[in-house]
C-alpha cells in the first residue's frame, strides 16, 4: 500500500512548540521576554494564526536563540547566522508602521473619542528614506471612511500619513482636524503670504469646499501613500 504524505499545516506552531519544550520555556515566560501577548503565542501554536507578525516572530526567535528563517520553515538550520557573513535577515531591511485605530472620515468628519494602535504594516526602510524622505517614526496608517475624496481615496482605503509634514506647501491631501472631526481632504493656504487661512476641498464634487483659520484647524500630516483591495 502506497503511503501518502500528510502536509504540515502548521510548521511555525510545531517548531515553536518544539523549541520551547527543548528549553523548558513556558508560554507566559516567552511572551514576557519577547514583549508579545501570550495570545499571540497560543494562536501560533494552535494554528489559529496563519500569518503572524514577522517582527514579533523575530523577537520570539531571538529569545529562543534560533533564526527567524528556521522558525517560519524556510530552513532546517536553527542557528541564526551572523550578519557579517553577508546575509541579512529580512527584518533588517523592513520597518513596521502601526495602524492607528481611529478612522479618518472622507465625509462629514470622524469624531475621535479614543485612539490606539492595531496591526502594523511592513515597508522597506530604503523606500521610506529615499522616496518619502522621512523617518519611519513620523509615519502612521489610517483607514478612510466615506466617499468625499473619491475617486482619489475611496471608502476602506488605507493611507500612510507623514506626520512631519503639517504645512500645505505645496498643496496636497492631508489628514486634519477641521474643527468638527478628523478628515482627509485637499488642503492649501488661501494666502501664501500670511498663512492665516486654509481652503479645505473634496475631490468628490458633491461636497462643498470650505475654509478654516489655522487656529481652527490642526493638520495631522500629509497623505503620502495609499492602498486598496481590488
Amino acid at each position: 500500500m502506497k503511503n501518502t504524505a500528510v502536509p504540515d499545516l502548521n510548521p511555525i506552531g510545531q517548531r515553536l512548540r518544539l523549541e520551547m519544550k527543548k528549553r523548558g520555556v513556558t508560554s507566559a515566560d516567552l511572551a514576557k521576554r519577547a514583549d508579545v501577548k501570550i495570545s499571540f503565542l497560543y494562536d501560533i501554536i494552535s494554528g489559529k494564526s496563519a500569518n503572524p507578525s514577522t517582527v514579533k516572530l523575530a523577537r520570539v526567535a531571538e529569545i529562543l536563540g534560533i533564526s527567524l528563517n528556521y522558525l517560519v520553515g524556510n530552513t532546517h538550520n536553527p542557528t541564526p547566522g551572523p550578519h557579517s557573513a553577508g546575509k541579512r535577515d529580512a527584518t533588517d531591511e523592513y520597518v513596521t508602521i502601526p495602524r492607528i485605530t481611529v478612522d479618518v472620515s472622507a465625509g462629514g468628519g470622524a469624531v475621535v473619542s479614543h485612539e490606539g494602535e492595531a496591526e502594523s504594516y511592513y515597508f522597506r526602510k530604503a523606500w521610506i528614506s529615499d522616496q518619502l524622505r522621512t523617518s519611519p517614526d513620523d509615519l502612521r496608517m489610517l483607514y478612510v471612511r466615506g466617499d468625499s475624496m473619491e475617486p482619489t481615496l475611496c471608502n476602506d482605503d488605507i493611507i500612510l500619513v507623514d506626520t512631519s509634514k503639517k504645512f500645505p506647501t505645496p498643496p496636497g491631501v492631508f489628514v486634519l482636524f477641521d474643527g468638527f472631526g478628523l478628515v482627509a481632504k485637499r488642503v492649501e493656504f488661501i494666502d501664501e503670504k500670511t498663512h492665516k487661512r486654509i481652503r479645505i476641498a473634496s475631490d468628490n464634487p458633491q461636497y462643498s469646499t470650505y475654509e478654516r483659520s489655522v487656529e481652527e484647524a490642526f493638520i495631522v500630516g500629509r497623505v503620502v501613500w495609499f492602498a486598496r483591495e481590488i
